[in-house]
């Protein structure tokens, strides 16, 4: 008897000492605090406090309402955060990057479009390392110099094309994006009709349909996925299926077309042909292994230098009509250097501090991913006392950091001049908008060639034409609204604007830089 009383009361000690330790972890897990956000509902969480139009400004307010630099919010048990201050960047996704730089797993990105190909998307691992490292080595500061030449042609093209028909400013800039980028990545000599820009352009336009598109239920619900494709509700798939027929389009045809040049020996050096040749001492079957490493490279650089560089350079056109004192400024920079005899190049930068402000400020002024691209946490995390768990969406509201008051009065101003000291030179200590190329070890490695081609294009630009505010029935001039698209991809709304040859010369000078090139 006494030998089981002893076993009960050892019995009851040890479900005792259980119970304090499930109690003790359970209120170390309640004690945990996620950053400040909405409350939220049951079950869905903020699925609706999530805003869709406009997400940074919305981001903003509420990290304003809150009065922290960082949001939380939580969408059927996943957890998001977003980042709302360039400060709280640096300490997180930044110097904590070796737990904030995954991707969040998408069924309808990785699974169903085709989209997997695209490295900027892929999660932290060996497979995205690899490719980072082999695009790092041909677009770093000092080997972009070497596509110069060519994206100056493209320049050069664009400007005669704006001379030609400037009410068709919109597809010029595309064109010319698409064509600079496909002689550079292929050595293809791009002309108007060509259908390999055609079949590029289909494929990058899905992924500014798939962005716009919203949050689909599959991502939420990855088990959908299974349905058949005639299923009700399952119009995702039939949907992915279009796109992903143009995504793989987009990698596979233009790649094999050079990559048969290349047999033949009639292919140009570019950036295609130094990736085929560093790996021709493979045998077949390992060059064969290669070519998916290859396409991701050669789709991802088309992709993240074409549709970038068509907003951005958007963008320019409608800060130029909104605020014109800032273009006679850039002139008068332009004719100070270059006296109207020539157009300008990449060996005046130095001497035209104006215009590389101007580049700062409009990679400041509206990001072209104003929300980024999400990050993944690896790992739990604490920041000022708030938990972020593994696993947690990191959003990096690049816009919100450029239009911190702190950092940047009147932020909704376009004004070159914050990048200036009084004496006009650049202000070496001013914030340059890097937050506009992503955060930490995800930072965009095409940063340098994207900011060398909005120079160039820029500065010829500005140098041969003149944008200006329509004038209405009355006489009076037309100021656009600056309204900006709502959503991940962020452009101006259709505006009005003219654009006509700045001076008598402006159109020779054009027509002999083409014929020179």
């Amino acid at each position: 008897m006494s030998r089981f009383l002893y076993d009960y009361s050892t019995l009851l000690y040890l479900c005792a000492g259980i119970t304090f330790v499930v109690l003790i972890t359970l209120s170390s897990r309640t004690r945990r605090r996620y950053p400040p956000g909405p409350k939220g509902l049951p079950i869905v969480g903020n699925l609706f406090d999530v805003p869709t139009d406009h997400g940074w400004k919305r981001y903003q307010e509420i990290g304003k309402e809150y009065g922290s630099d960082i949001v939380h919010f939580q969408v059927f048990g996943s957890h998001i955060v977003v980042v709302n201050t360039a400060k709280a960047a640096r300490e997180l996704l930044d110097k904590r990057s070796n737990i904030y730089s995954d991707k969040q797993r998408s069924v309808m990105i990785h699974e169903l479009t085709g989209w997997h190909r695209n490295f900027s998307l892929m999660p932290y691992g060996e497979g995205w390392r690899t490719r980072r490292r082999l695009f790092h080595q041909h677009f770093r500061p000092m080997a972009v110099p070497q596509y110069h030449t060519r994206q100056l042609k493209a320049v050069h093209g664009l400007v005669q094309s704006l001379f030609e028909a400037p009410q068709n400013y919109k597809e010029h800039i595309r064109f010319m994006a698409g064509s600079a980028i496909l002689d550079i990545i292929f050595a293809f000599d791009i002309q108007p009709g060509d259908p390999r820009i055609e079949i590029v352009e289909k494929g990058v336009q899905t992924a500014t349909e798939f962005m716009c598109s919203g949050v689909y239920l599959v991502d939420v619900f990855p088990i959908l996925k299974h349905l058949p494709s005639w299923f009700p509700g399952a119009g995702f798939k039939r949907q992915a299926a279009k796109w992903k027929a143009l995504v793989d389009d987009m990698h596979e045809i233009p790649y094999y077309q050079f990559k048969q040049t290349m047999r033949e020996g009639k292919a140009k050096p570019c950036f295609a042909s130094t990736l085929l040749s560093s790996a021709a001492e493979n045998d077949e079957d390992s060059l064969e292994s290669l070519d998916e490493i290859f396409m991701s490279l050669t789709g991802t650089a088309y992709v993240a230098g074409s549709d970038t560089t068509i907003s951005a350079l958007n963008t320019f056109v409608l800060a130029m009509t909104m605020f014109p004192e800032t273009q006679a400024a850039a002139q008068e920079e332009l004719d100070r250097v270059l006296g109207r005899k020539r157009l300008p190049d990449f060996d005046d930068r130095d001497s035209m501090p104006y215009l590389t402000a101007m580049v700062y400020e409009l990679l400041r002024w509206h990001s072209v991913l104003p929300l980024g691209l999400p990050h993944r946490t690896l790992a739990d995390d604490e920041y000022n006392g708030y938990f972020i768990p593994a696993g947690t969406v990191i959003v990096g509201n690049c816009w919100g950091m450029l239009h911190d008051d702190d950092l940047f009065p009147d932020p909704d101003v376009f004004r070159p001049e914050r990048f200036l000291n009084a004496d006009g030179t650049l202000n070496s200590d001013a914030h340059f908008p890097i937050e506009t190329f992503g955060f930490g070890r995800r930072i965009c490695p095409g940063r340098y060639f994207a900011q060398d081609l909005l120079w160039l294009t820029i500065a010829n630009v500005l140098a041969a034409c003149s944008i200006e505010r329509v004038v209405d029935e009355k006489g009076f001039e037309v100021r656009p609204t600056g309204d900006m698209t709502p959503r991940v991809l962020s452009m101006p709304e259709p505006f009005e604007c003219n654009i006509r040859p700045r001076f008598s010369g402006a159109e020779a000078l054009v027509r002999s830089a083409c014929l020179n090139d």
